[in-house]
């Protein structure tokens, strides 16, 4: 599996979250095995994620000169909080996710663009709400990231169908999963 990233978890204890996915068919499942979300310190191994111990390991990375060429890519973000009118598209995307589930019909002409769809903490935004993903209700969200094709301005590659990633959390903050969805 490929290091993404790694994550602070939120409380008053230090604990990270760390980021794995594979290059396989199936990261989009939060069970399958392509992918692990792990908790350290005094987190749990899901029983459906394998590994082998290695001193290093494929790593994040960006399309180099062609398609198939991968470089490495190391990025530090700092998290900032987004201004009104990114507040004001990403709350009409939730009513219009809302309003969808509830079965009752709304105009996608006035639904804004959300820019940004990596974030930390609030609720998922997902591109098919009416099929979720399949984590169950004691699990909380935890964080959404975009997908990239890692060519022009995306500054790391991650494929998820076009679509965006999703990490969720134990109640006991011990284990963690994740899954994407696209449209």
């Amino acid at each position: 599996m490929t290091f993404i990233g790694q994550f602070p978890l939120p409380g008053s204890g230090v604990a990270m979250a760390y980021l794995f996915l594979s290059d396989e068919d199936g990261t989009f499942d939060p069970e399958g095995g392509e992918n692990a979300f792990l908790i350290q310190s005094g987190g749990r191994v899901p029983s459906f994620v394998r590994g082998e111990v290695r001193r290093t390991g494929p790593a994040l990375w960006r399309r180099g000169t062609d398609w198939f060429e991968r470089q490495p890519v190391e990025l530090r973000l700092d998290l900032k909080a987004p201004d009104e009118a990114a507040v004001a598209a990403f709350d009409r995307q939730v009513v219009f996710r809302d309003a969808a589930l509830s079965g009752v019909p709304m105009e996608e002409t006035d639904l804004p663009d959300v820019d940004c769809r990596s974030y930390v903490g609030g609720e998922p935004l997902f591109w098919q709400p009416w099929i979720p993903p399949e984590v169950g209700a004691s699990w909380r969200f935890f964080l959404q990231l975009d997908g990239a094709e890692g060519c022009g301005e995306d500054a790391f590659a991650l494929n998820f169908g076009g679509g965006t990633g999703y990490a969720f959390v134990s109640q006991d903050q011990r284990e963690g999963r994740f899954c994407w969805d696209c449209v």
